[in-house]
């Protein structure tokens, strides 16, 4: 591979960082095919793309309300003995979690059903012009948007001795500023959202507390809505080129915001994202995780131009979809230049070891298997920033911070 700029070389650092954490073995081409090859699959119970190829599932098995499940409760790996949880009241004001992490709350209109009534948006750039236009950033905010880059696992199970579902995603950087916002739309569903001001570059020092806050709306990177609807984003690798169809724009953290606000269902998640055009942000290819109140779970990628998902409830930081991509993390720096780097799935198959054993969990074992799956290693710069546990009945969440899993937060909306 011909590294062309410093951009590249940061994208390469990044990579080798996400495997060191996680070492490949030398057989993992085969182990890959070996396993995609002997997993017993079922149809999707959805349509795949507009051009009808079907994709398979992903193998693991999700427990619906109406299935008994006889299991032995866990002994012996748990991995927290006690917890603090702290309950938090969230206002409109800029609250600091542990004088760190910013938490709070957005009511009215911000700005979204002016989105979908304009051509979409293509990049960040578009983006901070279509919040100024909007008023809703300052005209003298002087900021630049960066890619540092992510890896990050989810999963779906079901609860157990009890209806309903948790949704945990681990996101996995050292170097994230976590925010966390409630957002109460005019027209839209009320959300839950966690977003990396990292992200966000304030070249003077311009941002006020309303321009932070309206600039997190368009920039989460998970989130769980009123109707128990779950996205995040899991990062795949680095694109550099754009693909245009005649559809509106869209940007990966700006779909996310629709589809907290606009979808109730996977279904209709799916249908939304079928009628943009996907730019991926920051040159970061990305992928999402999509789950519901019904237990239904989809990962949604983009291939060759071409909306697919495959139905897992368990997502990490390769493509899902069989084919030229399963397996791996791929950099695409032209049409016709692409690199695959088959990527060890050891926080993949922790989750699914563990949903095997316990198809059913309490809040507490579903915690452990986010710490189960966290980066640990802090020196290697690749860690979890955030483990959060969505309660999609409740309609509420459960956040620990910079591996700090003995203190947490209760937050409900």
């Amino acid at each position: 591979m011909y590294l062309k700029n410093a951009h590249i070389i940061l994208a390469f650092i990044y990579f080798a960082l996400l495997v060191l954490s996680s070492p490949i073995k030398d057989d993992s081409n085969k182990a890959l095919k070996s396993s995609q090859e002997e997993e017993e699959v079922t149809l999707s119970a959805f349509e795949v793309s507009d051009n009808d190829e079907i994709i398979e599932d992903s193998g693991v098995e999700i427990i619906s309300d109406d299935e008994e499940v006889s299991q032995v409760p866990i002994s012996g790996d748990d991995l927290v003995n006690s917890e603090i949880i702290k309950e938090i009241e969230v206002t409109d004001e800029i609250q600091r979690l542990n004088n760190e992490f910013p938490i709070v709350q957005v009511k009215g209109n911000y700005g979204l059903d002016e989105f979908i009534k304009r051509n979409g948006i293509a990049s960040e750039i578009d983006l901070v012009e279509f919040l100024r236009e909007n008023h809703l950033i300052s005209e003298n905010a002087n900021i630049t948007l960066e890619d540092p880059g992510f890896g990050c696992s989810s999963f779906l199970v079901h609860k157990k001795d009890e209806d309903g579902y948790y949704f945990g995603r681990n996101f996995d950087w050292g170097n994230a500023k976590t925010m966390v916002l409630l957002t109460y739309p005019e027209d839209g569903y009320s959300s839950i959202s966690t977003v990396n001001l990292s992200f966000v570059k304030d070249n003077n020092n311009s941002l006020t507390d309303e321009d932070i806050k309206n600039l997190g709306v368009y920039a989460p990177l998970d989130g769980m809505n009123e109707k128990g609807l779950t996205v995040s984003v899991n990062m795949v690798g680095y694109i550099y080129v754009d693909f245009d169809t005649p559809k509106p724009d869209i940007t990966t953290s700006v779909a996310i915001r629709l589809l907290l606000d606009k979808a109730a269902t996977v279904e209709e998640a799916i249908d939304i994202l079928k009628e943009y055009d996907m730019h991926q942000s920051l040159n970061l290819y990305s992928h999402f995780a999509i789950t519901d109140a019904e237990g239904n779970a989809v990962v949604v990628e983009y291939i060759n131009n071409e909306m697919t998902y495959v139905n897992s409830p368990v997502n990490e930081n390769f493509f899902l979809t069989p084919g030229d991509y399963y397996g791996n993390y791929i950099y695409i720096y032209s049409e016709d230049e692409i690199e695959k780097y088959p990527l060890n799935q050891k926080r993949y198959n922790i989750i699914k070891e563990r949903l095997e054993k316990y198809p059913t969990m309490t809040r507490e074992q579903a915690r452990d298997t986010l710490f189960a799956s966290a980066q640990t290693n802090k020196e290697s710069g690749v860690y979890t920033a955030w483990s959060v546990l969505y309660d999609k009945d409740n309609k509420e969440a459960y956040y620990y911070f910079d591996l700090d899993h003995e203190n947490g937060y209760h937050i409900k909306f």
